[in-house]
């Protein structure tokens, strides 16, 4: 009995792996949730992602997965350090944000990943396997890296998640450093020079930059004055409130700045007075926008706000992240470039 049970295993064992060896195509898949919450069927293994979404792009160049990009959004390169760091950007196909099925297909691509869920499933509908990725949130954000990993599987996923701890840890260090230490929370006003649109450009509750400000201790001051999270505030509201500290961000950054230091109605406001006015840095995206240089951002407005209660090398934790993540070492002066907001030459990137 025990013999004839053996052969009957072993039987089964052989049947096994020739299955396993005749796999079907439709085999080859697997399903993931994408950021919509829907349920998708992609290849098992993607090798090639056409990445439609302008802050996706640049989280997958920042994580070092530059290689898996055959085409990319055509206003991804906002910034001359992400060419820096992987010049091949400049050669890939670049397509419009609302690219058609058939150009799509044609492209012939694993996967596509798109930024509205409404045009993944119309692209699905035309047989193009187009996931949605997309985040408002700090927490989303999340989501959608370790989605991102899911998609890339072995080495990708483990360094999603690797980014995901680091983010998680910098919002921690914070916590632990700042946490019942400080007398009082410091205001902070953010300016949006993304385009060039005054100093009332800014952000609201809800937006990431207020996240960004809440988990480095400071208070968002437009919180209590615009619900929604990208607007402009009234002038005389903002100016009541005298915020403590000011941060410039966006390509027209420094153009702002020389601005707010002499625009007569601001000269009288504390962070003025008192210089606490600071320019975002820039790397392959600004450190307060959707990439991955966001949790830089966590740690580098606490430091500059409080330095006497959080010790922080600014120029060394720069160097390591992108080593660590995007796979580029930078030089010291680099990283003070970077820091102050500057290209890789070392200058502004708009002047006037």
């Amino acid at each position: 009995m025990k013999r004839i049970i053996s052969i009957m295993l072993i039987m089964t064992i052989l049947f096994s792996a020739t299955a396993c060896g005749n796999v079907k195509k439709s085999d080859n898949t697997k399903k993931i949730i994408d950021c919509a919450g829907d349920e998708v069927e992609i290849p098992e293994k993607v090798d090639t992602v056409i990445n439609l979404v302008t802050y996706g792009c640049q989280v997958m160049v920042g994580l070092d997965f530059g290689k898996y990009l055959t085409g990319i959004n055509v206003d991804a390169i906002e910034s001359q350090w992400m060419v820096e760091m992987y010049p091949e950007i400049e050669n890939i196909e670049k397509f419009d944000q609302e690219a058609s099925a058939e150009v799509l297909l044609k492209a012939d691509a694993d996967i596509v990943l798109v930024q509205e869920a409404e045009q993944a499933r119309d692209l699905r509908s035309k047989g193009v396997t187009a996931v949605t990725f997309s985040y408002w949130t700090i927490e989303d954000m999340k989501v959608a890296i370790n989605m991102l990993g899911d998609i890339l599987g072995d080495d990708a996923k483990t360094k999603c998640e690797k980014y995901v701890d680091y983010l998680e840890g910098n919002i921690k260090l914070v916590a632990d450093t700042l946490d019942g230490k400080l007398p009082e929370k410091e205001s902070m006003y953010y300016i949006n020079g993304v385009s060039n649109k005054g100093l009332y450009k800014t952000a609201g509750k809800g937006s990431t930059n207020s996240a960004c400000a809440n988990l480095s201790y400071t208070i968002f001051a437009t919180d209590e004055l615009i619900e929604s999270p990208a607007n402009k505030v009234d002038s005389e509201a903002i100016l009541a409130v005298n915020p403590q500290n000011i941060i410039i961000g966006g390509k027209y950054q420094h153009v702002l700045y020389d601005e707010l230091m002499s625009t007569a109605e601001w000269s009288n406001n504390d962070a003025v007075e008192n210089e606490n006015v600071f320019i975002v840095p820039m790397g392959i995206s600004a450190w307060n926008r959707y990439g991955l240089e966001i949790a830089l951002m966590i740690t580098w407005t606490s430091a500059v706000i409080y330095p006497e209660y959080f010790e922080y090398d600014l120029i060394e934790e720069t160097i390591s992240f992108y080593e660590e993540f995007a796979g580029y070492t930078l030089t010291e002066k680099q990283a003070e470039y970077i820091l102050g907001g500057l290209t890789p030459n070392g200058e502004k990137e708009i002047t006037n």
